[in-house]
Formats: C-alpha cells, sequence, structure tokens
C-alpha cells in the first residue's frame, strides 16, 4: 500500500524533484544522442580524407599521447578541467605521398556555433593538443593537423625538417594543403555533428601557426571568416636567411662571439640612447626603426672585460643591426634586428644556430643531411636562389593580394613585435607596406588593422621578464562579429609575469607619445602621432 502524502509535500516533490528528473532525462537523452551521432562520424564522407577514430571523450578523461610542454606556469598542460567532446581522428591523403594527420574536438554540449583551427610552430610535425584544449574550453570546436608528417623535437633541436628530403609533395602539405584539408574536413565534421555548419570560423595564431593563417587567406580565402595572425613568418625562405646571418655574424671568428652575459650592457645603452625619444622614460624604444644607437660607444678601451665590447663584437653587433643583404647586389634580403631586441639575442646568436634554419638548408635547399653550417657557411649570393626553388616557396605566405578575403567579408588583424628577434620585426611591417602598395586603400582600412608594439617580442603574452597581453581572439571576434574595429589597442605589460601597467599602442605607422604630464603608466595620457 503506498504511503499517503501530504498535499503541502506533494506540490514541493512535483516543483523540484519532477522537473529534475525531467532535466536529467533530457540530459541523459541529448549525452546519449550526441555519442551515438559522434559514433556516426565515423562513416562521414570527407574529399581526400578517412575518418580513423569518433568517440565521445568524457570529462576530465583525456589524456594526450604524447606528453606535451608549455602549459600554465610553464609546466604540462592540463586537461582535466575539459568538458565532454567528440574527438574525431582523420587522415588526409591529396596525393600518394601525403599522411595527414587531422584531430576535430566537437563540444557535446553548450556548442557557441564558432569553429577554430589550431597552429604549429617551426615544421609542425604534431597536433598541438594543448592548443585544441584552449579552444574546447571556451565552448568553441577545435581544429588542428600534423601539417603531413610526424615529428617532435620543436624548433630549437634538429632534425623535423628531414620530412623534406626527396618528399616534395609533403613540402606542399606542410606549406599549405595539410591546412587546407585540415580546414573542410572540419568544416564537413561541424556539420554532420551539430546539423548546422559553423556560424563563425576564425583563427587566431601567431608565430609558426601565423604562416598557416597567412597561407589560408592568400590561398583559400573562403575558409576563415576572421583572421589574428601575430609575428608573421610568411617570409619562410628568407627569414631563415635572416636567423643564420646573425649566427654567422656572431661566429665569424671565436672572438666575434658576444656572450648573453654582455647582452643587458648593450641594451641599456640602445635605451640610454633612445629610450626618452616619446617623451617619457618606460624602458622601451617608441620607434626602434629610427633609433642610430652605434654599439661602438661600448668598445673597450683597454682589454676585454664585461663591461664592454671587444672591436670584433661591436662588429658583430653592427651586422646584427643591419639588414641581411647580398654582398654582390647589395639587394635586402630580409629585415634587422632593432636596438631594444638585444635581451633576446641568443636565439639566433647563442651557441648553436636556430635549428629551423639549419634544418631548412640540409633538407630543402641544399638537400644535404650532412651539411654542416661550422665548415661551410651560408653564401648569401648563391645560396638566396637554393632557397627559393620553386618547390620551397610554397612554404612562404607574403602574396599582398588578399582581395578575395576582403571582398568576401572577411577580418584580419595582424600585430607584431619591435624587438622580435627569431623572426626580424620588418616581416610584419614589410608585408603591410606591400598590402597598401597593392590594395585599394578603402578596402584595406575597413577590413585589416595592422599593429607593431614597442618592446614585444615575437608573440603577446603573459610571461617572461618582459611581455605585451594583447586579447587578439577576443578583438577578431568582436571586430567581425559586432561590427567593433579595434583603434588603438591597450595592451597590458607583465614584468616577470606581474601586471605592471597598460599601453597604448596606435595603429603602424603611427606611434603613442606622451603628452607631457599624468601618471605614465595610464595609456590615457599618450596620443597616436603619425611618424
Amino acid at each position: 500500500m503506498l504511503p499517503t502524502i501530504k498535499p503541502a509535500l506533494w506540490r514541493r516533490v512535483t516543483h523540484f524533484v519532477f522537473p529534475a528528473i525531467l532535466l536529467g532525462m533530457i540530459v541523459l537523452t541529448a549525452s546519449s544522442a550526441f555519442a551515438a551521432t559522434c559514433d556516426n562520424l565515423i562513416s562521414t564522407t570527407l574529399p581526400h580524407a578517412t575518418v580513423t577514430a569518433a568517440a565521445v571523450v568524457p570529462a576530465g578523461a583525456f589524456m594526450p599521447p604524447i606528453p606535451e610542454g608549455g602549459g600554465e606556469g610553464g609546466g604540462p598542460p592540463r586537461f582535466d578541467a575539459l568538458p565532454a567532446f567528440c574527438r574525431v581522428t582523420a587522415t588526409a591523403k591529396p596525393t600518394a605521398d601525403s599522411d595527414i594527420k587531422i584531430e576535430v574536438w566537437l563540444p557535446v554540449s553548450g556548442w557557441n556555433g564558432k569553429l577554430q583551427g589550431t597552429g604549429n610552430g617551426c615544421f609542425g610535425g604534431a597536433i598541438s593538443y594543448a592548443a585544441m584544449k584552449d579552444v574546447l574550453q571556451t565552448n568553441t570546436a577545435a581544429a588542428a593537423t600534423d601539417t603531413g608528417h610526424d615529428s617532435h623535437k620543436g624548433c630549437f633541436v634538429s632534425g623535423d625538417g628531414a620530412f623534406a628530403l626527396g618528399h616534395p609533395e609533403k613540402i606542399k602539405d606542410f606549406g599549405a594543403r595539410a591546412y587546407h584539408e585540415m580546414t573542410v574536413d572540419a568544416k564537413l565534421l561541424v556539420s554532420a555533428f551539430y546539423g548546422n555548419g559553423p556560424k563563425l570560423s576564425f583563427l587566431d595564431e601567431c608565430g609558426g601557426g601565423s604562416r598557416e593563417a597567412m597561407s589560408e587567406v592568400q590561398r583559400y580565402p573562403e575558409d576563415w571568416d576572421a583572421v589574428a595572425a601575430g609575428g608573421l613568418v610568411g617570409y619562410s625562405t628568407h627569414h631563415v636567411l635572416a636567423q643564420l646571418w646573425a649566427w654567422q655574424a656572431t661566429h665569424k671568428t671565436e672572438a666575434s662571439y658576444i656572450p648573453p652575459a654582455k647582452y643587458p650592457m648593450i641594451h641599456d645603452a640602445a635605451l640610454a640612447e633612445c629610450d626618452t625619444k616619446d617623451g617619457v622614460k618606460d624602458g622601451v624604444i617608441a620607434e626602434p626603426s629610427r633609433c642610430k644607437f652605434d654599439p661602438a660607444v661600448l668598445q673597450c678601451k683597454g682589454a676585454d672585460a664585461p663591461t664592454c665590447l671587444t672591436a670584433p663584437q661591436v662588429e658583430a653587433a653592427r651586422t646584427l643591426y643591419a639588414a641581411p643583404t647580398n654582398p654582390r647586389t647589395g639587394e635586402k634580403l630580409f629585415g634587422p634586428l632593432y636596438p631594444g631586441s638585444e635581451l633576446g639575442w641568443g636565439a639566433v646568436a647563442g651557441p648553436q644556430p636556430f635549428a629551423y634554419a639549419i634544418d631548412f638548408f640540409k633538407y630543402a635547399a641544399f638537400k644535404d643531411p650532412n651539411w654542416d653550417i661550422k665548415t661551410r657557411p651560408i653564401n648569401f649570393d648563391s645560396d638566396v636562389a637554393l632557397a627559393d626553388a620553386e618547390e620551397n616557396l610554397v612554404m612562404n605566405a607574403s602574396d599582398p593580394d588578399i582581395s578575395k578575403f576582403i571582398d568576401r567579408g572577411g577580418k584580419l588583424f595582424m600585430i607584431g613585435g619591435w624587438s622580435d628577434t627569431p623572426v626580424a620585426p620588418s616581416s610584419n611591417s614589410d608585408y603591410f607596406d606591400a598590402l597598401i602598395a597593392k590594395m585599394d586603400k578603402k578596402k584595406l582600412r575597413d577590413s585589416v588593422r595592422f599593429y607593431m608594439v614597442p618592446g614585444m617580442g615575437h608573440c603577446p603574452g603573459k610571461q617572461g621578464a618582459s611581455a605585451f597581453y594583447v586579447n587578439t581572439s577576443e578583438i577578431i571576434q568582436d571586430w567581425k562579429v559586432n561590427g567593433k574595429a579595434p583603434d588603438p589597442l591597450i595592451a597590458t605589460h607583465y614584468a616577470n609575469g606581474t601586471e605592471d601597467r597598460k599601453v597604448l599602442i596606435c595603429q603602424y605607422p603611427q606611434v603613442a607619445v606622451y603628452k607631457g604630464s599624468g601618471d605614465t603608466k595610464d595609456p590615457g595620457n599618450f596620443s597616436c602621432k603619425a611618424r
């Protein structure tokens, strides 16, 4: 016999318990439905790819196949906070020599209608699970590719470029095709899973990922709606020349080497020469391209010492500040490093040459895995043609004609740092100057924004002795969705991970100039002035 329930208690049961049970049933039903839909993605027809796995990963259960570094606080990234998602893996083979691995992560619930691709540094060679994690945690569908080959050494250990030797189709995959294949497949999988495609597809990349982003804008303008690209590496076949130009300048002889312990001394001297030219002393050179600092002021009067530069070291420093050029024709090959960048010289002028550049010449230019820069240095005349061989040009993303991307409503946000050293700063400004020369000026104003940040290194961020952070993802989405173009920017400066001040960043070629009064840490006391 059922117990008697008092009317008041019955009302509480029906008001609170039944809706909760019903909601639980709906959630379980939705999860089951998405799980079934996710499983069914295994049979999705893709143009050049085959889905190899499709399954729901429960919340907090994902573990990357290989360990990853560089997470929050410098440690390995954590995946235990991830929500449940449908994980799809696929392999694309647009040519007989192609083997492009692709992953697409689809939120099981709460999808915001967006798709974001993730990028790869240097030669790629691995799925960036840490980047996919960051995207998924915003309820955005994420896509990634290994760019068509398997390697995990990164930018600073030689060997990742070996895939290029004797494999021109793999070079094409790395240079452009893999990312396009990933994009097409990701959109099809999104449509199959949710019943409709993304309302917004966008990229937010810097460094190596910027090459992929700019290649998409230039070669496949229909792929993405909005793109943020920082620390541009679009002229790949020449920025490797610049990286080795710097190394050879500081290793011309044993006496040419500048110990990293001397970098702060050179940096302080450069600041003393040019820091206050914007009206305020803040440890940043506002216009480093106009700073006429000569390291000869530091030349030792007697023997070598930690507080001075020897004559060969002065010559080496001057070469770093000079643009790499063809010694026979005088042609500029790439941009120089600028005063203010000295604390980052170790990336290209330290004990070992930049591994990405070494691999490029070993496997793509010289096609000789035994080549050694110490016994056979780069010839900045004859070797340029080998770097620019036809099969290597697909690694570049330097075409200034982006009219098709703009005409379909695309938005492009670009940002670079004047203190960049792995890729000289003018990689950014030279490309924008080329856009100005090529494109309709009004279309450019409506669709492209470009900023150079004084004092910033390779990319925006919060870590390091001196870092500048700008939320490029938020900026590009707000611009595309709400029509709110960024102008100007307010960056946050971090000193050793701690917020230090706000900084006004102006559209290139304008610069921020102190108005003459008020707190110098308040960006409201600065204004943008034409150069």
